[in-house]
């Protein structure tokens, strides 16, 4: 018994050790522990939030666990007050794990909002039962809003309070001229994700633009960057459509998720247009070019991505079904699980290079493969 528990203590110390070497000083900063009552240290806290988050456990699980493991005594209302005052920090974490693995830092000197939304199903159901809406501040590395609403009720940015100056990155559910109108009036910025299609553009004559032919100018891997007028009302907007060619393998991959959703929505074969425009990469903003060139409007667009692709590896991995629609609990729920889908992910890429006996018998062969 007393093997195995070292055993467990042991793997939970290689995981403390995979964390931001801040993880104490964070803790105390983010106000996550303000009086050791109970739980201990920084350790402990996130220890009690996985559990709660990843083994999906209710508050009053949760303090069971807690004292049969000898972690805490507390009671389901305790556990509540440590996991909503978490939350904060634990947004920091998840921020700074992914901007240690490469997320990118290259912002301009303004205040970045990641704007997303993900389908979400209640515990013990397979069907989409909720939506997810987030918002993640990119300066201060943490998730700021989070709501849980009917499925039904769509992404929009008019969901979210955004300031004067501030800049958003958003998908193509969010490409919509009223709401991308909206956020401009209300003096933020923006960075979208367009559909040519769905989203006509004009010229500096007022002319309409054809959105692909333009792409189709591009060389393979060429940035191009126009000035474009989007029109809502009685306005017209100064934008940029700033655009990429992507490699070969890239627009394969594209072209492929294009003909899966099209047999998705009955149709046999997709737009042939769409197959066209899934060779690029394309994004409306209004951002000025002097202060961000094309280059850095696309890198920090892939934040977005970055984002999304942590989400999609949390659904891969875990399944997520909030319990609770309480929002600082919602946020627990959510960070801790995000947080857990990471580290599940590199322990997993760690365990394809582990030797028993710490290190390679053989060395990487330099030689080139014989041909078969």
């Amino acid at each position: 018994m007393e093997e195995n528990e070292f055993s467990r203590e042991e793997d939970w110390m290689h995981v403390l050790s995979m964390l931001p070497v801040d993880l104490e000083e964070s803790c105390r900063s983010k106000l996550a522990i303000q009086r050791a009552r109970g739980i201990r240290n920084a350790g402990d806290l996130l220890r009690l939030c996985l559990v709660y988050g990843v083994c999906d456990l209710s508050l009053r699980h949760s303090a069971a666990w807690a004292c049969a493991t000898g972690l805490a005594e507390m009671s389901d209302v305790a556990v509540l007050k440590r996991l909503c005052a978490a939350t904060d920090w634990l947004g920091y974490l998840v921020m700074q794990w992914l901007s240690e693995r490469g997320l990118t830092t290259g912002v301009p000197g303004r205040r970045v909002r990641v704007v997303d939304s993900s389908v979400v199903s209640t515990p013990g159901t397979h069907s989409k039962d909720y939506r997810l809406h987030t918002t993640f501040d990119l300066a201060q590395r943490r998730l700021a809003d989070v709501e849980l609403t009917e499925v039904n009720e769509a992404e929009s940015l008019r969901r979210h309070v955004v300031g004067q100056g501030e800049v958003l990155l958003a998908d193509r559910g969010y490409g919509k001229r009223p709401q991308i109108a909206e956020a401009l009036q209300g003096g933020a910025h923006v960075v979208v994700r367009i559909h040519f299609m769905s989203m006509p553009l004009e010229n500096a004559a007022g002319k309409g633009i054809d959105t692909l032919r333009l792409l189709e100018t591009l060389r393979s891997a060429e940035i191009g960057d126009w000035p474009v007028f989007m029109r809502h009302g009685k306005r017209r907007f100064a934008m940029r459509l700033v655009a990429v060619k992507k490699s070969r393998a890239a627009a394969e991959r594209s072209m492929e998720k294009a003909k899966r959703k099209a047999q998705q929505n009955g149709n046999t074969r997709p737009d042939p247009r769409s197959l066209r425009a899934a060779c690029y990469a394309y994004v409306l903003t209004d951002l000025p070019a002097e202060e961000i060139p094309a280059a850095q409007v696309l890198e920090l667009y892939r934040l977005r991505w970055q984002i999304e692709l942590a989400f999609k590896r949390l659904k891969s991995l875990l399944r997520l079904k909030p319990r609770a629609h309480k929002p600082e609990l919602t946020k627990t729920y959510l960070f801790a699980n995000i947080l857990g889908a990471l580290i599940i992910d590199e322990l997993c890429g760690n365990a394809l290079s582990f030797f028993p006996w710490g290190f390679p018998l053989f060395r990487p062969s330099v030689e080139p493969l014989a041909s078969v």
